[in-house]
C-alpha cells in the first residue's frame, strides 16, 4: 500500500522495546485488524502512526498525504504509544515501586485508553498492537515483561470483551496468564492436550444429542462446539 511505502524507510530499520522489527509489527498489526474485519482506512492509519515520532512536523505532513481523518487516527495512537512507554519506563526505574502504585498506573492506562474510545477505532489499533507484542514474546519465547503482560490482562483484554472483539480477548487473557502464571499455564495445557480426544468426541456428542433434541420438537438447526481457553 502507499502508507506502507511511505513509512518503510522511517521504520523499517527501527526497533521495538519488544525487540521486534517497527516494520515487521505494523504490518502484523494491519494483518490482524484485517482478519477482524477492520476498515482498509484503519490499517492505513497503523502505519502511519508508527510514522509519527519520526517526522517533524507529521500532522501537517500526513495531512497533506493522506488526509485530515488518517492523521488524527495516527497522531492519537501515537500519543497513546507514548504516554504508556513513559509510565511502563517509570515503574521500570523504580524496582521497589509498591503494589498500589503499578496498580494506580495500570489505572491511569485504563482511564487514557477510554477517554480516546470517543473514536474506537484508535482503541482498536492498540488492542491489535498489544496482541502482536504479546505473540512477538510467545513466537521467540521470552516472557513478557509482568506490567506489560498484567496491563494486558487487566486493561486490554476487558477493552477488548467491551467491543465484542472475542477472539481479541480470549488471546489477550491467554498470553497473558502465559506469562504472569507460567508454570501453571504450561500445566493446564499439558492437562487439555492430553484430553483433547475425548473432549472433542465429548461435543460432538453433545452436539448431536441437543441436534436430534432439537429435530424432534420441531426445530431444524445448526449446533456447534468448541472448547473454552486457558
Amino acid at each position: 500500500t502507499q502508507a506502507r511505502q511511505f513509512v518503510s524507510p522511517l521504520i523499517e530499520s527501527e526497533l521495538l522495546d519488544s525487540g521486534e522489527n517497527m516494520l515487521a509489527h505494523a504490518d502484523a498489526v494491519a494483518q490482524l485488524l484485517n482478519s477482524v474485519g477492520a476498515a482498509h482506512d484503519l490499517q492505513i492509519a497503523t502505519y502511519l502512526g508508527y510514522a509519527v515520532p519520526m517526522l517533524k512536523r507529521a500532522p501537517e505532513i500526513l495531512a497533506k498525504k493522506f488526509g485530515k481523518s488518517l492523521t488524527v487516527l495516527a497522531v492519537d495512537a501515537a500519543e497513546i504509544v507514548k504516554v504508556q512507554r513513559q509510565a511502563r519506563l517509570r515503574i521500570l526505574h523504580q524496582p521497589t515501586a509498591e503494589a498500589e502504585e503499578i496498580a494506580l498506573q495500570t489505572e491511569n492506562v485504563r482511564k487514557m485508553l477510554l477517554a480516546f474510545s470517543r473514536d474506537l477505532r484508535v482503541v482498536l489499533m492498540r488492542l491489535g498492537s498489544r496482541l502482536q507484542t504479546l505473540r512477538f514474546y510467545a513466537s521467540i519465547k521470552q516472557i513478557a515483561p509482568r506490567d506489560l503482560a498484567q496491563e494486558s490482562l487487566t486493561v486490554f483484554a476487558p477493552l477488548a470483551n467491551r467491543l465484542g472483539l472475542w477472539q481479541l480477548k480470549w488471546e489477550l487473557e491467554d498470553l497473558s496468564f502465559r506469562f504472569l502464571e507460567p508454570q501453571t499455564y504450561q500445566s493446564i495445557a499439558r492437562s487439555l492436550d492430553q484430553k483433547r480426544t475425548q473432549r472433542e468426541q465429548h461435543v460432538a456428542q453433545l452436539s448431536e444429542h441437543i441436534k436430534s433434541s432439537l429435530l424432534q420438537l420441531g426445530f431444524k438447526a445448526q449446533v456447534s462446539g468448541r472448547a473454552k481457553h486457558i
